[in-house]
């Protein structure tokens, strides 16, 4: 019986004292807007500002960013993992080879940002304005990306497998090397895009809806109109 108490006396010790350093993290955070490395998971940080915070390889599990500002912030090996970023602002952030699995990103601005190597399978991506950026090398595997904006982007190696970009706007972006296989593309808008050797297999894709489209057969409809 003593050592029962023992024991739940030490878990509350610890329990306490690794309360008190995500505490101390946390406001590390909003005092110098940087915590590298640092420990956040499921904090509560809805609406806050955070423009060009430093967060590289912070732990951000399940943190609730919805709505914040994190316009130039470095997340870069960051893990976000089942994060909420509805409508988060990320435009010109670095998130490279960050880990996004599963991550809710719906209608979020990504414009220019960096997210060359970056974990995104199963993230919701509807809405979101990834416009000129850097996707790279990035694991967008059966990510849902309806109605994204794209255009200009660089997604040159990236896995789109069984990804769902539905009505996405893909004019001028690079897709050389993709992988889209079984991806769904009813609806994508695709004019000046290139898709030289990516894989295509069993996509839902007409041709009619390719613009002066670059694959390694030529140019797709050449003498088409912008639609």
């Amino acid at each position: 019986m003593k050592r029962h108490i023992i024991f739940a006396s030490v878990a509350s010790l610890l329990s306490f004292q690794v309360y008190a350093l995500e505490q101390k993290d946390l406001e590390w955070l909003l005092m110098l807007n940087k915590c590298e490395k640092c420990d956040l998971s499921q904090a509560e940080l809805k609406g806050i500002d955070l423009d060009q915070a430093n967060l590289s390889g912070a732990i951000l599990r399940k943190v609730n960013f919805n709505e914040s500002s994190l316009r130039q912030a470095t997340l870069k090996e960051a893990s976000l993992v089942g994060a909420d970023l509805r409508k988060v602002d990320l435009s010109g952030a670095n998130l490279s080879n960050a880990n996004l699995t599963g991550t809710n990103l719906r209608r979020a601005n990504l414009t220019g940002a960096d997210l060359s190597g970056a974990k995104l399978s199963n993230a919701n991506l509807t809405g979101a304005d990834l416009s000129s950026a850097n996707l790279t090398g990035s694991d967008l595997l059966g990510a849902e990306l309806i109605g994204a904006k794209m255009e200009n982007a660089n997604i040159q190696g990236a896995i789109l497998k069984n990804a769902n970009l539905s009505m996405a706007n893909l004019v001028r972006s690079n897709l050389t090397e993709a992988d889209l296989s079984n991806a769904n593309l009813v609806g994508a808008k695709l004019i000046d895009t290139d898709l030289t050797r990516a894989i295509l297999r069993n996509a839902n894709l007409s041709r009619k809806q390719l613009c002066r489209v670059k694959t390694t057969l030529g140019i797709i409809n050449p003498d088409c109109t912008d639609q």
